[in-house]
């Protein structure tokens, strides 16, 4: 049987680590990575956090990466691989489920891809989740539970949002059980509580927004984008979590959530992924987020799950449910199977991200010995190669979410006066960006030498487009 488990995390492996061979970098990876090779710890969370809306985890892990083992930027992949590697073995090897339903959860699309072979700290979240399922059934050993919630909480705003609907109902069972525990046990509870308090303040003080934090402004947004409307978002996010379509996924969600009330477990299903859903409907609502809902569901089904004692003594109906609920995990799996091979398949033939490119076509032109300007979020994905700043317009190699935007929008007089020998727009609708700026730069005398095409995929569909467009001067600023 062993043998079997070490086949099915080696297959994953291979293949994991085959689409990672191929996968371009783009701008989210790139960011982490850069405000940890740039600021000290105490920027980073005294400051920057805010900005980004992450807890700081991957950020401290990235940092002591660069710091301590001088990791380089080639390495990120392999970072973001090796905790994606340590959450599926520990499903492989721990999880209650029957052996098939492990094997085919972990080639699901999440955990092959999604957040296996794109490099942020989502990579750490199936792991932290499944310890902290692992040790939710032991109301003996708090300590464990809390470090392991510390952790998640510090991760990223997802994670904190699971680590306090986990942590919840994790109280509430030790205050029921409370009458047996023993003075030791007692106080050993207190002073977990008291470190989780903490650790909540903590987040609580370094994502607290401030005015200029761009998140909550719609003024001055990229060409080809808009806030989209919380009916969409909801639309997406039962759509993406699941089986693509809201329907389906409903269906799932009210028989998991059914099954799991069955199991006195209802609250450790119903509040991270309700919370989950609530935050992407108010803030978030792009697809890479997802998985986060998806990865809770899993979470709260693994706690929920039977023992084999208590199956032994389970009666018709009961059984009858879990083979319900192991059909329904069967199904969802094998959809997210179809998922992950599309996007593997696209992830071999198509650019993730134009940056690489970008990159290839600056040092074949020796580009760099005059000004170069560049606009927009996805060029974080770009500076990434370069060990300095390459771009005259932006005074950090980083993309700072915060008011004014530097490098958002065109600034038609620093342009003249610095005159840059090249212009890189970055573009999630090309087409737009290209119809709009195009005669524009032909007017200040700038002419389209190269476009670097990408596309941010997600399951069976590209999502946005991660496109540059690069224009060099061939013609002196008119007078």
């Amino acid at each position: 049987m062993a043998c079997c488990r070490f086949r099915c995390l080696g297959l994953w492996i291979a293949l994991t680590g085959f689409t990672l061979s191929y996968h371009e970098r783009w701008a989210d990876e790139a960011q982490a990575w850069l405000i940890a090779r740039d600021l000290s710890l105490w920027r980073i969370f005294s400051y920057e956090l805010r900005y980004e809306g992450s807890s700081g985890l991957w950020h401290l892990i990235l940092w002591v990466a660069q710091r301590i083992f001088h990791a380089p930027y080639d390495a990120l992949g392999a970072i973001g691989f090796a905790f994606a590697t340590a959450g599926v073995a520990f499903l492989i090897f721990f999880a209650p489920f029957p052996r098939a339903l492990r094997w085919l959860l972990v080639f699901s699309y999440f955990m092959v891809y999604q957040y296996a072979v794109i490099a942020r700290p989502y990579t750490l979240l199936p792991l932290l989740c499944f310890l902290a399922a692992f040790f939710f059934p032991d109301l003996r050993r708090p300590e464990r539970m809390t470090i392991v919630l510390v952790l998640l909480a510090n991760l990223t705003l997802h994670g904190t949002i699971i680590a306090g609907c986990l942590g919840l109902v994790y109280l509430r069972d030790a205050i029921h059980a409370w009458p047996t525990f023993d003075q030791a046990s007692r106080r050993r509870y207190w002073i977990c509580i008291g470190v989780m308090a903490l650790a909540f303040l903590f987040v609580i003080a370094i994502l607290w927004p401030t005015k200029d934090v761009a998140e909550f402004s719609t003024a001055d947004l990229p060409i080809g984008t808009a806030k989209p409307i919380p009916v969409q978002k909801l639309y997406g996010i039962l759509s993406g979590s699941f089986f693509d379509h809201p329907l389906p996924s409903i269906i799932f969600l009210a028989l998991a959530g059914g099954w799991c009330f069955l199991r006195k477990r209802f609250w450790v299903f119903a509040l991270p992924v309700t919370a989950l859903i609530a935050l992407y409907v108010a803030i978030h609502g792009y697809a890479h987020y997802h998985g986060t809902v998806f990865v809770a569901a899993i979470t709260a089904l693994w706690v929920a799950w039977p023992t084999p004692e208590e199956h032994a003594s389970f009666s018709l109906f009961e059984i009858r449910a879990v083979q319900v609920m192991m059909g329904l995990l069967a199904c969802l799996a094998l959809f997210n199977i179809w998922d992950a091979a599309y996007t593997i398949r696209n992830e071999y033939r198509y650019p993730y991200s134009g940056a690489p490119d970008v990159v290839h076509y600056l040092n074949s032109v020796g580009a760099g010995k005059q000004p170069i300007f560049g606009y927009l979020y996805g060029m974080a994905a770009v500076q990434a190669y370069y060990g300095h700043n390459i771009l005259a317009n932006i005074p950090t190699t980083y993309f700072h979410h915060g008011l004014p935007r530097f490098g958002n929008s065109m600034d038609e007089e620093e342009l003249d006066r610095l005159s840059p020998e090249y212009v890189i727009l970055f573009s999630e609708a090309p087409q737009m960006m290209y119809d709009k700026m195009n005669p524009y730069l032909n007017t200040k005398g700038y002419k389209l030498v190269h476009f670097s095409d990408g596309y941010l995929l997600f399951k069976r569909i590209s999502y946005e487009r991660q496109a540059y467009f690069i224009y060099k001067r061939i013609a002196p600023l008119p007078k």
